[in-house]
């Protein structure tokens, strides 16, 4: 819903930049541009909400310089809260084309929420982090990364084999020793993700716009993690998250991308000794 919103606001910040200031090749040489950039966003997005400060309640990781704006290492981990729990945590990246990057839903029977995966960055631009609680509060984080071009950059491998595995997925599950009762998955979907930004790198044509763009992770039939997404996500999507590990059974992704294809992978986890194992793929 709303990247649509979006699309329209970076076209008309584009153009109010382009007459301030012939001479920045990017908002972010200018932290006047950029505050208005996000000011405007924030409207957009929240309106009138107060986004309060993450400290002690969300904190994002990122590096300070990534070497590869199309594969951007983040991780965001939160705390327990008295009498409140996060619901869900909205993802913004304020350089990108699409600022608004994707929306995490997850299980509310957790104290602490912990979540990996890899972005692209089109500039150096502010990634942020905003968690919704329960209530209706929200908290955010925020670091600025240098990494640039990751939008346009071309993809690696065979466009044609890319597309033709596109859908398949793997899933691994992790005991974490020191906290009872918390398992971690790490769930990996090869998709080309083109974002429609790319060239095509013998005919130089524009590559349609082709990613995934809602994911849901159950385990027994319960959501444990659900994202709706953007063109944000890096190529073949990797996430890692905890979840409650109960007394084992059905893990299982279902994904659909912007052509309506549906994929779908489960596996049987068994609960041995204390901890999770795979028992069989479905």
């Amino acid at each position: 819903m709303y990247r649509y919103l979006f699309y329209i606001v970076f076209l008309l910040f584009s153009f109010v930049s382009v007459l301030q200031a012939e001479e920045e090749a990017y908002c972010s040489k200018s932290e006047e541009c950029m505050e208005g950039r996000w000011l405007d966003l924030k409207e957009s997005i929240f309106e009138n909400k107060e986004l309060k400060n993450g400290e002690g309640v969300i904190e994002l990781s990122t590096p300070k310089r990534a070497p590869d704006g199309a594969f951007v290492p983040i991780s965001f981990k939160t705390q327990k809260l008295k009498d409140n729990s996060i619901s869900k945590v909205h993802l913004i990246i304020d350089m990108n084309p699409s600022p608004y990057s994707g929306t995490f839903k997850f299980s509310n029977n957790l104290d602490q929420i912990e979540l990996a995966t890899r972005i692209r960055l089109d500039a150096y631009s502010y990634v942020r982090v905003i968690a919704e609680t329960q209530k209706g509060d929200y908290f955010m984080a925020a670091n600025f990364v240098k990494a640039s071009g990751g939008c346009a950059a071309p993809p690696l491998g065979d466009l044609a084999g890319m597309i033709a595995n596109s859908g398949k997925m793997k899933i691994k599950v992790k005991n974490i020793e020191e906290k009872d009762g918390t398992a971690e998955a790490k769930i990996m979907i090869s998709h080309p993700q083109f974002n429609g930004l790319q060239a095509h790198p013998v005919t130089t044509e524009m590559i349609p716009a082709y990613y995934v763009e809602n994911i849901e992770v159950t385990y027994n039939d319960k959501v444990i993690m659900a994202l709706e997404s953007d063109i944000s996500i890096s190529q073949d999507p990797t996430f890692r998250f905890n979840f409650p590990m109960g007394n084992g059974g059905n893990l299982k992704i279902t994904a659909k991308d912007t052509d309506g294809n549906l994929y779908s992978h489960s596996e049987k986890l068994a609960l041995q000794g204390n901890k999770l194992k795979v028992a069989s793929q479905q």
